[in-house]
C-alpha cells in the first residue's frame, strides 16, 4: 500500500471500534400535571365554590447520555412526557370547575457519546498491506514481554546427532505474554502463545506469520499475520487478517545462553500496535471485486478465475528526452529527465501466501505450473482517495498471448487494484543518472478473468 517507510515506533493507545456501548439513554420524563383541586364548597346563597388547584407541570428533563466509548457515539434518548393533565377540580355547589393541570413536558435528550476513530497504519510498508477487500475493525496496544527459551542445537548436545557439528546454544522465541489496551488505557484482552489474541469478550483470534519488515534497531520486526481460526462470539470472531507494527523491544537477548542455562527462559518487555482487518480472506477470495471505479471495472460477461497478491517491486529507468536527449534533435528544447517504467519485479501469492507465480516485465505473469499470460494496458485510474501515498494506477489489462498450459491457459482479462506503492519517484533523475534503475517497493492484487466480454468491445 506504500513505498517502505519505517518511521519512528511511538507506541500509541488506539481505539476498538463497534465494542463499546454507543446508545446512550436520557432519563424519563418528569412527573405529568397533579389531580385537579377538590371543587369548592357548597356555597351559602350560591356563593361560587373555590376551582381546583391546577396540576403540576412541567417534567424534569432526560440526564445525559453516557457517551459511546467506542464508535460514533448515540444520542440520549430524550426523557418520555409528562403524564396526562390533571383532571379539573369537580364544581362545588354553585362554583366553576377547577382547571385541569398542564402535562408535564418531555425530558431533553442525553448528549451523544464521542465517536471513535482508528488511525489508518498509513507506516505501514507495501508487503504487510492487507488484501482488497479487507477493512481495518480494530486496534489495540499490546504491553508485556516476549518469552524466549535457551536452546541447544548441532552437535551431540542438540538434536542432530553427535555428527552435526559442534553444539551451539541461541535463544529461540517461545511466545508473547502481553496485555491488549484499548486507547483509554482499559484493558481489554491478552496476547498469548499460538499466536493467539483473547478478547475480554471471550472471543479469540489465531494466526499465522504470511509476511515481515525490519522494525527500528532493538525492536521486533513488523507482521502481517493471516488469521486461521477464531473461537467465541465477540469482536474478534470476522477478524481475517492481522498487523503487528510500531515495534519497541522485545528482541532475543544477545547473550546469557549456554549449556549452563538450556531449557531455561528469559522474558524480554516490548510493546507493539495491533490492527484487526475484517473480510479480504479465504471466504471471498475469488468473488468479483466490490467498489471498482468504473474505469476500470471487468467487462460483463467475464468470471473471476484467480486472484493473486502481488509483492515485489516497481523497477523504473531515469530517462533524458528533449534536446540532449537519446530521441531528441537539436531543436526539441532543453533536455529533461524523468523515471520511465521498466517492469514489475513481483510474487504472486494465493490466499495463504504460499507462492504460486511471478510477476515481470512484459507484463506477463507466470505461474508455477509453466503458464504464462501477457497483457496489454486497456486502461488506468489514479489510486482513489484514502490510498497511500504514492501509490501507482490500478490497471484493466487485456490478456495479449498466454503460452503452457495451466491457470493462466485461458485467461482474457487482468484486473490490477489496490496498489500500495510502486509509484515513480519524484527525484532523483538528472544527467548524473540517466540509464540508471530504481526499485520501488509495492503490493497489489491482481484478478485474473475467464470468458468473453458481451459489452460490444466497449472495454477493449
Amino acid at each position: 500500500m506504500r513505498a517502505t517507510k519505517i518511521s519512528g515506533m511511538t507506541a500509541i493507545l488506539l481505539l476498538a471500534v463497534g465494542c463499546g456501548s454507543g446508545t446512550p439513554s436520557g432519563s424519563n420524563g418528569g412527573t405529568g400535571g397533579g389531580t385537579g383541586g377538590a371543587g369548592g364548597a357548597t356555597g351559602k346563597g350560591g356563593t361560587t365554590g373555590t376551582g381546583g388547584t391546577a396540576g403540576t407541570g412541567a417534567a424534569t428533563g432526560g440526564t445525559t447520555g453516557t457517551g459511546g466509548s467506542a464508535g460514533a457515539g448515540g444520542a440520549g434518548t430524550g426523557g418520555a412526557a409528562g403524564s396526562t393533565a390533571g383532571a379539573g377540580g369537580s364544581a362545588g355547589a354553585g362554583g366553576s370547575a377547577g382547571a385541569g393541570g398542564s402535562a408535564g413536558a418531555a425530558g431533553t435528550g442525553g448528549a451523544g457519546g464521542t465517536g471513535g476513530t482508528i488511525p489508518s497504519p498509513a507506516d505501514a510498508p507495501p508487503n504487510l498491506g492487507v488484501p482488497y477487500g479487507a477493512t481495518l475493525a480494530l486496534s489495540y496496544h499490546g504491553v508485556g514481554s516476549q518469552i524466549y527459551t535457551c536452546t541447544a542445537s548441532g552437535g551431540a548436545g542438540g538434536s542432530s546427532g553427535a555428527d552435526a557439528g559442534a553444539t551451539t546454544y541461541s535463544w529461540v522465541l517461545k511466545a508473547p505474554d502481553a496485555k491488549l489496551y484499548d486507547m483509554g488505557g482499559t484493558q481489554v484482552g491478552t496476547h498469548g502463545a499460538g499466536p493467539e489474541w483473547t478478547s475480554t469478550d471471550g472471543s479469540v483470534v489465531n494466526g499465522s506469520k504470511v509476511q515481515q519488515s525490519n522494525g527500528a534497531t532493538g525492536a521486533i520486526p513488523w507482521l502481517l499475520l493471516r488469521a486461521t481460526s477464531t473461537t467465541g462470539t465477540g469482536v474478534f470472531t470476522s477478524v481475517t487478517w492481522v498487523q503487528r507494527l510500531h515495534t519497541s523491544g522485545g528482541v532475543a537477548p544477545a547473550s546469557g545462553c549456554s549449556s549452563a542455562t538450556v531449557n531455561t527462559d528469559m522474558s524480554v518487555s516490548y510493546s507493539a500496535d495491533y490492527y484487526f482487518y475484517t473480510g479480504g480472506g479465504a471466504a471471498t477470495w475469488l468473488s468479483a471485486p466490490a467498489g471498482v471505479p468504473t474505469g476500470i471495472s471487468a467487462p460483463a460477461g467475464l468470471t473471476v478465475a484467480i486472484h493473486d497478491r502481488g509483492i515485489g517491486t516497481q523497477i523504473y529507468t531515469c530517462t533524458a528526452s528533449g534536446a540532449g536527449g537519446a530521441s531528441g534533435g537539436g531543436d526539441a528544447g532543453a533536455t529533461s529527465y524523468s523515471w520511465v517504467l521498466k517492469g514489475p519485479d513481483a510474487t504472486l501469492y494465493d490466499s495463504t501466501y504460499t507462492q504460486v507465480g511471478t510477476h515481470g516485465i512484459g507484463p506477463e505473469w507466470t505461474s508455477t505450473d509453466g503458464s504464462v499470460a501477457n497483457g496489454t494496458k486497456v486502461t488506468g485510474v489514479n489510486a482513489p482517495a484514502g490510498a497511500p501515498a504514492g501509490s501507482a494506477q490500478w490497471l484493466l489489462l487485456k490478456v495479449s498471448s498466454t503460452t503452457g498450459t495451466g491457470v493462466f491457459t485461458d485467461i482474457t482479462y487482468v484486473q490490477r487494484l489496490n496498489t500500495d506503492g510502486g509509484a515513480a519517484p519524484s527525484s532523483g533523475c538528472s544527467s548524473g543518472t540517466v540509464g540508471t534503475d530504481t526499485s520501488v517497493n509495492y503490493s497489489a492484487d491482481y484478478y485474473f478473468y475467464t470468458g468473453s466480454p458481451s459489452d460490444a468491445g466497449t472495454h477493449g
